[in-house]
């Protein structure tokens, strides 16, 4: 299997597909969380101004993580697009993250997007996903 992102998959997500954030709590359910993510070809980023969030929680415990997302194209056989990018976890205290997601807000919100531009509100936390899967269906994994 892959461990890069596609360059098409990549800039689609950044284009600001919402992704699925699939973590595992403590007794080992699932826990899923809808996150704004940047994607490079290894990794993805994601931003969280909390440490105390219940999957900032769940990855400081275990790294192990699955995203996914739905590019909203449907096939010719009348599927629809997707792909999941598997990997592990690791949480920068003090990476950023208020910086990513002020520069995701402008792909999720829009272009005039000013979401958490004032510093202070301090600086938040980054995760970086090291990608070990990338799986899925449509011409954007091409």
């Amino acid at each position: 299997m892959p461990t890069t992102l596609p360059a098409k998959a990549a800039a689609a997500i950044n284009g600001g597909l919402l992704a699925h954030l699939v973590t595992i709590n403590e007794d080992g359910s699932p826990y899923v969380r809808c996150v704004w993510t940047h994607a490079e070809a290894d990794a993805l980023s994601i931003g969280s101004m909390s440490l105390d969030k219940r999957y900032v929680r769940n990855l400081q415990r275990d790294s192990r993580v699955s995203i996914s997302y739905q590019s909203g194209v449907i096939d010719a056989h009348g599927l629809a697009e997707y792909l999941v990018a598997e990997g592990h976890a690791e949480v920068v205290e003090g990476g950023d993250g208020r910086a990513l997601l002020n520069r995701l807000g402008k792909a999720y919100i829009g272009p005039d997007a000013d979401f958490l531009a004032d510093p202070a509100v301090g600086p938040g936390h980054l995760i970086r996903v090291r990608l070990t899967k990338v799986t899925g269906v449509g011409a954007w994994l091409n």
